[in-house]
């Protein structure tokens, strides 16, 4: 049989370095990444006894999102409040379901839209420009005089997972963190769904099992479904893990769900809304 020449070696060789350049080239210009993010321009108007919230970033955009505040409300009371960090694809009327429930116990919900979401202004999604928006989010709430300052804790779901964890490493305001359905980074998705050739397109970055790890003493609830094919429970793993070894207090709870049934049912609603009733409990 005969070996292959050094010339043919030297073409094949070229080709490969040829392919991780691009590859890499591709990789950094962000181009791939793009196509992660599934937004709806779907103008909602707020059902009744629902405010509406404008804020602005701190690179200068308007975005949008929904105030929920608990029907046993009274004047001038000061709330403890959720902020829901939303999933990828549609506006906040999708994903209305997921906190709303968390009225009813007490709380209020800061649901809102990242930019080129729902009502916000148009603008290029990255994950680190949905990193100011969650930041904007949370300053906006601050600004506000209903809202107990002492009080607040986030949620994030799925892709908002990215965004909640990260915010509750970083801000002292945050109290308390609940993911649900998260991925652990973004190369773990990747692989999971285009393997090989995903991770060597989305690049590293704001992964929720690295920021766990710097909550300190802020508890976390980790929710997911054992049926989940989007989000594999193995996600959930890596991220208790990463927590566990900071020494991070750690709930996981799962359930027979899907993706996005997780919170469909009253035992999973009400392990939420108790974990934010325990962690943000008035000191």
């Amino acid at each position: 049989m005969a070996r292959p020449s050094s010339s043919l070696l030297r073409r094949a060789l070229a080709r490969v370095v040829v392919l991780v350049v691009a590859l890499s080239l591709l990789r950094v210009s962000g181009c791939p990444e793009q196509l992660f993010y599934l937004p709806s321009r779907e103008s909602s108007t707020a059902p009744h006894g629902i405010e509406d919230v404008f804020f602005t970033t701190p690179d200068g955009l308007s975005l949008h999102g929904w105030l929920l505040r608990p029907p046993s409300a009274v004047p001038g009371e000061r709330l403890p409040v959720v902020l829901h960090c939303h999933g990828n694809a549609g506006s906040v009327i999708d994903h209305l379901a997921f906190s709303e429930f968390l009225v009813r116990d007490g709380f209020a919900v800061f649901l809102f839209d990242y930019r080129g979401y729902g009502r916000s202004q148009p603008g290029r999604p990255t994950r680190h420009r949905l990193m100011l928006d969650t930041h904007a989010a949370l300053d906006a709430l601050l600004a506000r005089p209903d809202i107990d300052h002492s009080r607040i804790g986030v949620l994030g779901v799925s892709l908002g997972g990215v965004f909640a964890a990260r915010l509750a490493m970083e801000r002292p305001e945050v109290r308390a963190c609940a993911l649900v359905a998260a991925f652990s980074s973004f190369p773990a998705i990747a692989h999971d769904h285009f393997p090989i050739l995903g991770p060597l397109l989305i690049g590293s970055g704001l992964a929720p099992a690295e920021s766990v790890a710097g909550l300190g003493l802020k508890p976390l609830l980790l929710m997911h479904g054992e049926s989940d094919t989007i989000v594999g429970p193995r996600h959930a793993n890596r991220i208790a893990d990463a927590a566990r070894r900071a020494g991070v207090h750690v709930e996981v709870a799962r359930s027979p769900a899907g993706h996005n049934d997780i919170l469909d049912h009253p035992p999973e609603q009400m392990r939420l809304s108790a974990f934010f009733r325990s962690a943000l409990a008035p000191r």
